[in-house]
């Protein structure tokens, strides 16, 4: 009798542990391991233009915006340098299959927010693969709903402007490149040229490093 009631117990105490842990338990959504993001890279240095080193840094460097700027994100203080170089060695990536390689470029960018440092280099590599990849991103591009779309092409448009210092800095560079990419790629993917130019006009020269944005929301409330 007291070897049954033993059993159980322990069953009750099990069941309630499985309970807990299922509403509770905590996994972490977003982690890069920094130390292996840092080898790969290192090993990629030492051997340029070789596919497993290419492939293992990246496999290595973050896969969301997410993991990119918890990665990348700026602080006072934190050296910079490498970050760049990350950045830039990434974008170089010459030997990973195009159709991978552009999901990663696309799949970080959507949600992402720009501002100056590491965001601001990944932009550029997104618009030098672009130029060199166009139909490749299109086709990636195309079997992504149009919401996740907009949020790519969102921040591939994000540029500055200065309203409060009286200085209208104007991407003339992103104005030909949207009229570029309208005219090469309106015939294969309209819809995907539709999505893209809406998020031009409302990403194109709509970031403000002024108390506009750096107040916001909190100016916004009723007092």
């Amino acid at each position: 009798m007291l070897y049954k009631k033993k059993n159980i117990m322990t069953r009750i105490i099990l069941i309630l542990f499985l309970v807990f842990f299922s509403l509770f338990k905590v996994q972490p959504q977003y982690f890069v391991d920094t130390a292996k993001l840092n080898q790969a890279y290192r090993d990629l240095e030492r051997y340029p233009r070789n596919f497993d080193r290419e492939k293992a840094f990246f496999n290595a460097f973050p896969s969301s915006w997410m993991e990119f700027i918890l990665t990348y994100q700026f602080f006072p203080g934190r050296l910079l340098y490498l970050d760049i170089e990350h950045i830039n060695a990434f974008g170089n990536l010459s030997i990973i299959p195009d159709s991978s390689y552009c999901d990663k470029l696309i799949f970080i960018a959507v949600g992402g927010k720009w501002e100056a440092d590491a965001p601001s280099a990944f932009q550029k590599i997104l618009h030098k693969n672009m130029d060199k990849k166009t139909d490749v991103f299109f086709s990636q591009l195309s079997k992504l709903h149009r919401g996740f779309q907009l949020r790519f092409w969102q921040f591939y448009w994000s540029s500055m402007t200065h309203p409060e210092d009286n200085m209208n800095y104007v991407r003339e560079d992103f104005k030909r490149e949207c009229e570029l990419l309208r005219n090469k790629m309106k015939t294969t993917h309209l819809e995907e040229v539709k999505t893209m130019e809406i998020a031009f006009l409302f990403a194109f020269g709509e970031i403000t490093f002024s108390k506009i944005e750096n107040n916001f929301p909190h100016n916004y409330f009723v007092k």
